[in-house]
């Protein structure tokens, strides 16, 4: 309960945070593909690993995801359409990165 709070007031950093995370966890999958012949016993591990930490990473963004839309939103805008659009933007952006 404690940390929620800090999720609104500090948003930028926990956004930072958890795109860190996801970065750092990318960087493990990619490693435990090149080394799972050398260290088969830690593979299960390491994969465990970086899926838990893109797991937090995508939780941390999405609660902070809220406080950006709702600065973005202003007083007169519809929230969830900000929120659509910006989910949209997402999605091609994710679907541009796989090309």
């Amino acid at each position: 309960a404690g940390w929620g709070r800090d999720f609104d007031s500090d948003a930028k950093r926990w956004r930072f945070r958890a795109a860190l995370m996801w970065v750092f966890a990318n960087g493990m999958e990619i490693l435990v593909y090149v080394v799972h012949n050398s260290a088969p016993r830690s593979f299960v591990f390491l994969v465990a690993l970086s899926v838990s930490l893109k797991q937090i990473s995508i939780l941390t963004s999405s609660a902070t995801r809220g406080t950006f839309y709702k600065q973005f939103a202003g007083q007169n805008e519809n929230l969830g359409d900000i929120t659509a659009k910006g989910d949209a933007q997402v999605a091609i952006a994710d679907l541009a990165g796989m090309v």
